[in-house]
C-alpha cells in the first residue's frame, strides 16, 4: 500500500523551470507530495540499505526505467516505469553498493565500496566493463613493469563531452581521469583540507568544462577545469553526499548528516534544505541517492530506512 505525506518544500521548484528565489531574494515554496515509489518487488525479495537510485528517460522524454541499487541479496534491481519488477543486474558481483549514473549512451555505472570496483552495464544488464581489482584497495601497481590502476572505495563517476570518465575514489582521496579507451589519463588530489585535497571524494558532475566535486568531509563541493586544475570551492553548503544537476544549471544535493535534500543554484548558492530525521514517509535516515524523474519531481533513497521516495510538486503555497 502507498503511503502518502505532503511535504512544504522551498526553492525545488526549479525542477519543472520555474523560478526558486523571488526578484526579493525570498525562496518560493512549493508543496510536494511524498509517497513510497511503488517498487513491486518479487515475493521473498527485500531492498536493504539504498544508497542509489536512477531514472532513465525514453526517447520521447517520457519516464522510463528505475535502477536501484542496495545492500540487500539481490543488490542491482531494475524496474518498469510503472514499478513493476523487470528484472536483476549483475547478481553475485557487489558486495558494498554505493554509487550509479547513466553515461550518455544509457548505460549503467556502479561503484561499490566493499569490493573496490567501478563496472559498466548495458540498460538490460550485459557486463560491458571492469575497472579496479575485486575486494583488493589499492592505489595500483605502477612498479617493476606494471601499469595496473586500481582503486580503494570508489564513490562515484561522471563523464565529460569527449566521454571520458571521473573516478571518485573515496580512499585514495584522489580523482582519476579515463579515455573512453579505458586508459587512465591522470590523477589528481591527496589527503587534505588546502585547494586540489580532499577528505573523501563523494560524488562527481561535470557540467561543461567543469568539475564538480562534494568533497564530503571538508563540507565543500570543489570546482576544477578538466585537466585537474582547482578553480574554486563552495563552502557552507553542509556535507555533500549525492549531487545531480538541475535543468537551470544548479544542482540537488543530499546532506545525509543533515537528512536534507538541498538545492543549490549555478553558483554554489543554496537556495534550500528541506527534510528531516525519522521514518515516516517525507523523513530519511542516511538521505543519499537522488535522481530527476522525467516530467519532473525526484526519487530519492535513505540508507538506513531501506527504502525509495518519490517527491512529486504540487502546486506553489
Amino acid at each position: 500500500m502507498k503511503v502518502k505525506h505532503l511535504i512544504g518544500i522551498a526553492g525545488l521548484f526549479t525542477l519543472l523551470g520555474a523560478a526558486a528565489v523571488t526578484s526579493t531574494g525570498q525562496a518560493e515554496e512549493t508543496v510536494w507530495r511524498a509517497e513510497e515509489a511503488g517498487l513491486e518487488m518479487p515475493e521473498g525479495w527485500f531492498l536493504v540499505e539504498v544508497p542509489a537510485v536512477l531514472q532513465a528517460e525514453t526517447k520521447g522524454g517520457k519516464p522510463g526505467a528505475i535502477y536501484v541499487f542496495n545492500r540487500g541479496t539481490h543488490a542491482l534491481l531494475k524496474f518498469k516505469a510503472n514499478g513493476k519488477f523487470d528484472r536483476e543486474i549483475g547478481a553475485g558481483l557487489f558486495s558494498s553498493p554505493h554509487g550509479m549514473r547513466f553515461d550518455g549512451d544509457g548505460n549503467i555505472w556502479t561503484t561499490d565500496v566493499g569490493n573496490h570496483l567501478v563496472l559498466k552495464f548495458t540498460p538490460g544488464g550485459e557486463l560491458l566493463r571492469v575497472y579496479g581489482r575485486k575486494d583488493y584497495a589499492s592505489e595500483g601497481w605502477f612498479d617493476r613493469d606494471y601499469n595496473y590502476l586500481f582503486f580503494d572505495k570508489p564513490s562515484d563517476v561522471a563523464f565529460d563531452a569527449d566521454g571520458n570518465l571521473y573516478v571518485a575514489d573515496g580512499g585514495n582521496f584522489r580523482i582519476v581521469k579515463l579515455g573512453p579507451d579505458g586508459n587512465m589519463i591522470k590523477m589528481f588530489g591527496e589527503k587534505g583540507e588546502g585547494e586540489g585535497q580532499f577528505n573523501f571524494p563523494h560524488s562527481v558532475v561535470v557540467k561543461g568544462d567543469t568539475l564538480y566535486v562534494a568533497d564530503r568531509e571538508n563540507q565543500r563541493i570543489q570546482l576544477f577545469d578538466l585537466d585537474g586544475n582547482f578553480k574554486e570551492a563552495w563552502t557552507g553548503i553542509g556535507y555533500p553526499y549525492g549531487l545531480v544537476l538541475l535543468p537551470d544549471g544548479g544542482f540537488l544535493m543530499t546532506d545525509a548528516r543533515d537528512e536534507k535534500l538541498v538545492t543549490l543554484d549555478a553558483n554554489g548558492r543554496v537556495l534550500s534544505r528541506v527534510g528531516e530525521a525519522g521514518k515516516e514517509i517525507g523523513q530519511y535516515s542516511s538521505l543519499h541517492g537522488v535522481t530527476l524523474r522525467p516530467g519532473g519531481g525526484v526519487l530519492v533513497s535513505d540508507i538506513f530506512n531501506w527504502r525509495v521516495t518519490a517527491l512529486t510538486p504540487l502546486a506553489e503555497k
